[in-house]
Formats: structure tokens, C-alpha cells, sequence
């Protein structure tokens, strides 16, 4: 059984998802196409997204290439900074390889321990979105 949200604040600038459970085809597909439809509201222009995975489990491979694949659709239409919380090992090292195979570079996601830092963390990067000039991570470098 799975479950998933995505909300979406345009004004804000951020995508809000969460996602927990255990996922299959079907699951991951719906939530690919709301979490990508979501995107294409932003139409290219630059935002964040809070990604709340407390409660996913591991993905089998086919499920997690389709999670990766609306990953890279994401990245490829504005995401300048994902802030990724998960209570999960194992399934945080998986969003983070289907994040870097599916994201050159993968200079997006940050890793964070609560929602409040979630929040916090996007809010910061909102202020440094600058729409003159071309889409790029808007992450602080370690």
C-alpha cells in the first residue's frame, strides 16, 4: 500500500510532495504524472521542491526508474533545489542514485532531518532565484 500527495504553490514557487508505502507500477505512474503535470504549471520558470519521503520504502528497479525518470523531467523544467527528508537509509541512498543518474551532476538535492528544515531550506533558495538568468542549482555549496 502506498500513498502520495503533490501540492502544489505557485506563488511560493515550491512543490510539496510526499510519498510513502510501497510503490508499484501503478502507484509510481500516478504520482509521476501529478508530480510532473505539477511542473509544467511552473513552464520552465525556476522553483523548489519539498520532497517528504518519511515511510517510502525501496523501490524495485522498475518502479524506481520511473521515480527517477519524473526526477530528471523535474530537474529538466526548473527545479533548482529539492530538499530531500527521509527516515529511511536504504531508500535515501536510492533517491539520491536515481536523483544522480538522472540528473547531471545532481548539484539539487539537499538532504534534510525535519520539515521545518525542509521549509526553511527551500525558503532560502527562493531568495536566490534570479529569473535573468539561466536555470541552475540555486543550492549553498557544502
Amino acid at each position: 500500500m502506498s500513498t502520495f500527495a503533490v501540492e502544489l504553490d505557485v506563488h511560493r514557487r515550491r512543490i510539496h510532495t510526499t510519498l510513502s508505502g510501497l510503490f508499484d507500477e501503478a502507484s509510481i505512474e500516478a504520482w509521476a504524472k501529478e508530480y510532473e503535470a505539477a511542473t509544467d504549471r511552473f513552464r520552465g520558470r525556476m522553483h523548489v521542491v519539498l520532497a517528504d519521503m518519511r515511510g517510502l520504502k525501496t523501490m524495485r528497479k522498475e518502479v524506481a526508474d520511473r521515480f527517477g525518470a519524473a526526477i530528471g523531467y523535474a530537474r529538466a523544467h526548473g527545479v533548482v533545489l529539492c530538499a530531500h527528508i527521509s527516515d529511511e537509509t536504504v531508500q535515501r541512498l536510492q533517491a539520491s542514485r536515481v536523483a544522480r543518474q538522472n540528473s547531471e551532476g545532481d548539484d539539487v538535492t539537499v538532504d534534510v532531518a525535519s520539515l521545518d528544515e525542509a521549509k526553511l531550506v527551500c525558503a532560502e533558495a527562493l531568495e536566490r532565484i534570479d529569473d535573468a538568468r539561466p536555470v541552475s542549482t540555486v543550492r549553498i555549496p557544502a
